[in-house]
């Protein structure tokens, strides 16, 4: 992993699950084409398989429960108090500068913040003097759980177990509009610190992100994650439906082969 000193006690943690590992190398691919000088480590969650490289270390919880316990065990497992949080499928198009992920960490603590939607912008909200942030003030919906910093210990405090990610961000939102102090996001006129694609809906890969892939030279498996139509129309659902059952139970194979000590390193691009 790093051999520089954590000095800001941060850590990058990629939320995911057996499920989307084949989004593992391709996010990955990105990511570290971007942000190759990441002064963080890099935590994966997984239920039983291995992304095989040597920059990530992986956090295997066990069965799939829900999105919020794989986090709660995970946690467990993670020193860091400060927690960039990334979702799988958010594939990054823009180099990342270091030096503005830390300023994050050294504004919300300027602060005495707990949470920063570090992707969100607006001007809503009262102006954090000297620093790129705006206070998330009731009924300001702006907090949410796609690129997000966290103390850990609020982070802890968001999760029940049984809660999928939209329950976890509905309780993030309770707490919004209930006025909960140390929210934060980012001012309008502050610069974009990361920049993504984001690229699965509803399990299937979106066509925007194809294209990405497709420009970018990135090959994907669309036998094992299809790109079917996205209309409402029947026919569309349809075989959205269909894919949706074939997904499941290729899911549920690839679980009883990880069970069985099989098939359990994901290798990278």
């Amino acid at each position: 992993m790093q051999s520089n000193p954590n000095t800001h006690n941060a850590a990058t943690v990629v939320s995911s699950c057996d499920g989307y590992s084949d989004l593992w190398p391709v996010f990955f691919h990105f990511f570290f084409k971007h942000w190759a000088s990441s002064p963080f480590p890099v935590y994966l969650i997984s239920n039983h398989r291995t992304f095989k490289d040597p920059r990530v270390v992986t956090i295997p919880v066990g069965e799939d429960k829900s999105w919020s316990d794989n986090l709660i065990i995970a946690l467990k497992s993670i020193k860091e108090e400060n927690l960039f949080v990334w979702l799988d499928d958010f594939l990054v198009d823009r180099d990342i500068q270091s030096s503005a992920m830390t300023a994050c960490i050294e504004q919300l603590d300027q602060v005495g913040g707990k949470y920063l939607g570090v992707d969100q912008h607006g001007a809503l909200g009262e102006a954090m003097e000297n620093t790129s942030l705006r206070r998330i003030e009731k009924g300001n919906l702006r907090a949410g759980l796609n690129l997000s910093l966290w103390k850990k210990t609020f982070l802890n405090q968001i999760l029940v177990p049984g809660c999928s990610i939209w329950a976890a961000e509905s309780r993030l939102r309770k707490l919004n509009t209930e006025g909960e102090p140390g929210l934060f996001y980012m001012k309008d006129e502050s610069p974009k610190v990361v920049s993504y694609v984001e690229s699965v809906k509803g399990q299937f890969w979106k066509p925007p992100a194809i294209q990405f892939l497709r420009e970018q030279g990135v090959k994907v498996n669309l036998k094992r994650r299809p790109c079917p139509p996205q209309g409402n129309d029947v026919v569309s659902k349809f075989f959205r439906s269909c894919y949706k059952r074939k997904m499941k139970a290729q899911s549920a194979k690839e679980a009883r082969a990880a069970l069985e000590g099989k098939g359990l390193a994901v290798l990278p691009l």
